[in-house]
């Protein structure tokens, strides 16, 4: 295919080799409404859902599923916070189990709450699972930074035995 130059120099160069009527279409996606939820729409995978179980006095558990991004992050942080500052606390299990995605921004929220469990001297384990967490985590060679156990239920025994 030979392109010609037709004269037109304001015309950017992925415009300028673009066949004639196939220009590339831009869209523009309007801003989220201050009630739309962090990201996606209730009872969407993507959107993240967040809760709070205490298994045992002192014990929090904050299982947490959906997508962790730059616009999830700040709301996944605030919570873990909460808890970490928290008076009569033993210990605290955040299971990413149910995580679908994990931006560098939620990586970020992860060394961050490690770096306040440990300055509390509150244990903090983490469950990866399998899913995008741990790539993440595996890939950026930072596995080693957390206290991880496979499943809930082992991080609440080791809690029990160690932390009483």
């Amino acid at each position: 295919m030979i392109l010609a130059n037709t004269g037109n120099s304001d015309r950017t160069a992925h415009q300028r080799h673009a066949p004639v009527g196939l220009e590339p279409q831009r869209t523009i996606t309007p801003p989220r409404d201050a009630g739309e939820p962090v990201s996606g729409t209730p009872g969407h995978p993507r959107t993240l859902r967040l809760a709070v179980h205490r298994p045992d006095p002192g014990v929090v558990v904050v299982p947490v599923g959906g997508e962790i991004d730059l616009a999830a992050a700040p709301r996944l942080g605030e919570m873990v916070r909460q808890r970490l500052t928290a008076a009569a606390l033993r210990a605290v299990v955040l299971d990413l189990t149910d995580v679908t995605f994990c931006s560098s921004a939620g990586l970020e929220l992860l060394l961050h709450a490690q770096r306040r469990a440990e300055c509390r001297r509150t244990p903090l384990y983490v469950v990866f699972g399998t899913g995008a967490v741990l790539r993440l985590i595996t890939l950026t060679g930072l596995a080693d930074r957390f206290t991880s156990r496979a499943t809930t239920a082992h991080a609440i025994a080791d809690i029990r035995r160690h932390h009483l």
